[in-house]
């Protein structure tokens, strides 16, 4: 008989309290797959990356860990946590999560419908809405871990699912995460349908890694935003990502 190691945790945890009303006009932005948080050190790397942050942005982020305390005491940064599944043997639940200065105006979360083959678990989109300096805009923030090992047609399947939350929002945009775009077809239908919401790719010097086949992995995509900075931490080695440090500025739409 085989044990199951994993069980399903769909759901939305909300930690932390925010520090500001409105975002802008200038973010300060992290975006990292922590690798479940489990190299050693990576804590004291994240509470150094994490300085001067308006947005953060996770993947393999984990929930019931010792790390726990740090976000659900947050008086600067609220947190928001889309949770895919569940090790039970540990406890531990795993999934993307989201942390701003601002608190969230709107939040929605779905699952990939297919699952990893192996693991048998799914991948988790989160998209926040906050308020920008800017009168009457919004930013919508799209944090998400695309699914793997699977079929180009599932890969499609899923980056459909989290391209929907951006057809009904006409303000700016932060897309960003883990797409595991390891190969030329699953970048260029990305790219496609990153055309045809008007986003562009913060282009950012990087190492490839063999790992992830030399391809880049973490992308970053904004619109109605202007690209200040970015930065690669290529000396930082508490995960099998590397975090990116971004900075952003809102544009006023009168001036555009």
């Amino acid at each position: 008989m085989i044990k199951r190691r994993y069980s399903k945790v769909e759901s939305l945890k909300i930690m932390g309290f925010s520090s500001k009303q409105m975002l802008g006009p200038d973010i300060n932005i992290l975006l990292w797959n922590v690798f479940k948080c489990g190299k050693n050190g990576w804590r004291d790397d994240f509470i150094k990356l994490l300085h001067g942050k308006d947005l953060i942005l996770l993947q393999e982020a984990i929930l019931n860990s010792p790390f726990d305390l740090h976000f659900k005491k947050s008086l600067k940064h609220q947190w928001i946590m889309a949770r895919s599944f569940r090790n039970v043997k540990t406890n531990i639940e795993t999934g993307v999560k989201t942390g701003s200065t601002v608190a969230a105006k709107k939040h929605y979360f779905s699952a990939s419908k297919h699952s990893e083959p192996f693991s048998k678990t799914k991948k988790m989109m989160l998209a926040t809405e906050y308020p920008l300096d800017t009168s009457g805009q919004s930013l919508l923030v799209v944090n998400s871990h695309i699914i793997n090992f699977v079929s180009f047609d599932k890969f499609k399947s899923h980056l459909d699912q989290v391209f929907q939350p951006l057809e009904h929002h006409d303000g700016p945009i932060l897309f960003a995460g883990d797409f595991n775009t390891w190969n030329g077809k699953r970048l260029q239908y990305f790219n496609t349908l990153a055309m045809s919401f008007s986003l562009e790719e913060v282009e950012m010097k990087r190492q490839p890694r063999l790992t992830h086949l030399f391809q880049h992995l973490d992308h970053v995509y904004c619109r109605g935003l202007e690209i200040v900075d970015t930065q690669v931490h290529t000396d930082i080695h508490t995960s099998d990502h590397y975090p990116i440090s971004l900075s952003l500025r809102t544009l006023n739409p009168l001036s555009e």
